[in-house]
């Protein structure tokens, strides 16, 4: 079967971008395909070669990043790292998948109610598997003295949902990338969990040294500047 003819050469990658768009600016009810495909300026033809309606892409946009997300966490728990590595491992890639994608997860995350009902379940248990997997890398660090006494699905909800958050107030053109903003996340999340005496025991990276130098600089700069 030819693809139908269009201005640009359109991939799917592209729709889901404009209809995300769309989704954000007009609603899911609000957005039609046709305008889709005029925000693409595109054929309906051409559009529906890829998806036959806003289900259909909704629904990829919901395994992109909600299943996803869960085969990712999956991965790493299977590599059976210390808790603290997989961690740090967890949240980085999460965040980082959220960072990428903002406008997508806020689609998913308000409009998933419209999806069939049978897709609606397995973004459902996806979600339940990331929340497990995160909640057992937790208790792991806990049975180990790594972690503080905590509720271990609590701090997952709290870790999934700093990610999740960064979807509202991230921008690309900031200051920080999407790997630095995971990066920092990532860190601040271990360290949120640890054992005092853990982090005590663990030599600072060189890197981090750095920045803890480059803070104290700062911070010594502002109190001069205020006494002057």
């Amino acid at each position: 079967m030819a693809r139908p003819s269009s201005k640009i050469n359109v991939v799917p990658q592209a729709i889901l971008e404009a209809a995300s768009n769309l989704f954000i600016k007009r609603g899911y009810e609000g957005t039609s395909m046709q305008d889709i495909a005029h925000e693409l300026e595109i054929s309906r033809s051409a559009l529906y070669y890829y998806f036959k309606n806003k289900e259909e892409i909704l629904a990829s946009l919901t395994e992109g990043l909600t299943i996803v997300a869960e085969r990712l966490a999956t991965q790493v728990v299977e590599k059976s790292k210390e808790p603290d590595d997989a961690l740090l491992e967890l949240v980085r890639q999460h965040a980082k998948l959220i960072l990428l994608h903002p406008v997508q997860f806020r689609v998913v995350d308000q409009a998933e109610g419209s999806l069939p009902e049978s897709q609606r379940k397995i973004a459902e248990s996806a979600r339940r598997l990331l929340l497990q997997k995160f909640t057992d890398v937790i208790q792991r660090g806990i049975d180990a003295g790594h972690f503080r006494l905590v509720n271990a699905r609590v701090a997952a909800f709290a870790l999934i949902g700093m990610c999740n958050w960064t979807a509202w107030w991230f921008k690309a053109d900031g200051a920080k990338t999407a790997e630095e903003i995971a990066d920092i996340l990532a860190d601040f999340g271990l360290h949120a969990l640890q054992r005092p005496e853990v982090k005590q025991a663990q030599p600072a990276s060189v890197q981090e040294s750095v920045r803890m130098l480059e803070e104290n600089l700062a911070q010594l700069k502002a109190i001069i500047g205020a006494g002057q």
